[in-house]
C-alpha cells in the first residue's frame, strides 16, 4: 500500500478499466466543495483507500475508487471547457491536461462498460446528450462543476493547487478475487447490481453460454430475473423472507454446496428447469385449462408472494411426485386462502397454509 497524490496517478496511468458489474449510480464527489472547507489548501484531502490490480504498461483494474477517479476526471474536464478559446495559452494548458490526465494516445484513459463508457466517451468528446443522458450523474456533476468554476470565479491555478492536497492509499489487489473484494467492500453502503455479480461469477466457471441461454429463454425483464432467484432460494432454502440485496452472496453459497455433489454443467440444467417452470407461472403458461384458470385467480386476487411456493408444489408435479388433480387443487386452495385476504383486509399468514398445504401432500 501506498500514498498517491490522486491527480499524479491520474497522470502516470496508460488505462484504467472498471469492472463489468460497478456501476455509477451512487452521487459522485464534488472536489470544488472540499475546497471551500480549507480555502488556505493548509491540510491534506485524504480520500481513503482505491483498490487496483495493475497490469503491464502502467494499465489498472479499478476494483474500488471509480467514483473517485471518475470525478477528477469530470472536474478536468470542466476546466478544459470553461477556459477553452479564452486565449491561446489557456488552450495549450488544455492539451496538456487532456493529453496527461484524460487520454491515452487517442482513447480515453477510464474506460467504462456499456452504455456508461458511451456516455462517457460523449461528455468529453463534446456530442450532443439526449435528456435522458442529461439527468445522469456523470453530466449532473459536470454541470455542477461548469457552474462553480464560472460563478466562483475560480481559477485553474487554483484548483490544481487544491487536487495537489488530495491524497489516496492505492492497494494492488493480485491474487484476490475482485469481485469478492468489490462486494465486501461495497455491499453495507449502496445497491449493487447483483445479476451482473453472478453473471461474472458464471462467466469465472465459464458457464457463461449456459446463463445467456436461460436468461434469453426464460426471462422477458430483468426484473423477472430477480423475482425468479428470490422465489427459488426460498423454495430451496425454506427462507420465510429473502435479502435481495444479498442476492449474489446466496447464489455463490447455493453453486459452491451443490457443486461438491454435482457438475457444474447439471447444477445449470437444473437452474434451467426450474426458471422455466417460473416463467409459466409468471406468464400462465400451461396448456391445462384447470391449471390456467387457477393459476389467472392467484394473479388476481394478488398472489405473487405463494409464486415460490407454488414453484415448489410444481417441481413436484412435474417430477410426478403428486398428481395433477391433487397440483389442481394445492391450487384452488392457495386461491381460496387469497380470496379470504383479499375480503377480510388481514394479512393471514401464508405459513399456516403451507403447513396445511403439505399435510394434505403427505396425506396423498
Amino acid at each position: 500500500m501506498e500514498i498517491v497524490n490522486l491527480l499524479d496517478f491520474l497522470n502516470n496511468a496508460n488505462r484504467l478499466y472498471t469492472l463489468d458489474y460497478a456501476r455509477c449510480k451512487r452521487e459522485l464527489i464534488n472536489f470544488l466543495d472540499l475546497m471551500t472547507e480549507d480555502e488556505q489548501f493548509t491540510r491534506s484531502i485524504n480520500l481513503g483507500i482505491i483498490y487496483v490490480t495493475q497490469m503491464p504498461d502502467n494499465k489498472y483494474t479499478i476494483v474500488d475508487g471509480q467514483n473517485r477517479i471518475l470525478s477528477l476526471s469530470l472536474l478536468l474536464h470542466a476546466i478544459c471547457e470553461c477556459y477553452k478559446k479564452t486565449s491561446s495559452q489557456n488552450d495549450k494548458a488544455i492539451r496538456t491536461i487532456r493529453n496527461k490526465y484524460l487520454l491515452a494516445g487517442k482513447a480515453y484513459k477510464l474506460k467504462f462498460n456499456g452504455i456508461e463508457n458511451d456516455l462517457y466517451s460523449k461528455i468529453l468528446s463534446g456530442e450532443r446528450l439526449s435528456g435522458h443522458e442529461k439527468n445522469s450523474h456523470m453530466f449532473t456533476l459536470l454541470h455542477n462543476f461548469w457552474t462553480q468554476i464560472k460563478e466562483e470565479k475560480l481559477q485553474a491555478s487554483k484548483i490544481f493547487t487544491m487536487l495537489q492536497k488530495v491524497k489516496v492509499y492505492i492497494v494492488d489487489t493480485q491474487d484476490v478475487s475482485q469481485r469478492d473484494l468489490f462486494y465486501k467492500i461495497n455491499i453495507s453502503d449502496r445497491k449493487l447490481d447483483q445479476i451482473a455479480l453472478i453473471e461474472d461469477y458464471l462467466d469465472e466457471k465459464k458457464l457463461d453460454n449456459q446463463w445467456t441461454e436461460i436468461k434469453n429463454s426464460c426471462f422477458a425483464q430483468y426484473d423477472d430475473i430477480l423475482l425468479f432467484f428470490k422465489d427459488f432460494f426460498i423454495t430451496k432454502f425454506n427462507y420465510k423472507t429473502f435479502n435481495q440485496e444479498r442476492l449474489y452472496e446466496s447464489f455463490v453459497n447455493f453453486f459452491e454446496t451443490m457443486s461438491q455433489y454435482l457438475p457444474p454443467k447439471t447444477i445449470m440444467s437444473r437452474l434451467k428447469r426450474s426458471a422455466s417452470l417460473y416463467y409459466n407461472i409468471l406468464n400462465i403458461n400451461f396448456e391445462n385449462e384447470d391449471i390456467k384458470r387457477e393459476m389467472i385467480n392467484i394473479k388476481r386476487h394478488g398472489g405473487e408472494d405463494t409464486y415460490a411456493y407454488i414453484l415448489s408444489v410444481y417441481e413436484d408435479f412435474v417430477a410426478n411426485n403428486i398428481s395433477e388433480s391433487i397440483f389442481i387443487e394445492i391450487l384452488h386452495t392457495i386461491d381460496e386462502y387469497l380470496k379470504k385476504r383479499q375480503t377480510s383486509g388481514q394479512n393471514i399468514d401464508f405459513n399456516e397454509l403451507i403447513n396445511y398445504l403439505n399435510a394434505f401432500i403427505t396425506c396423498k
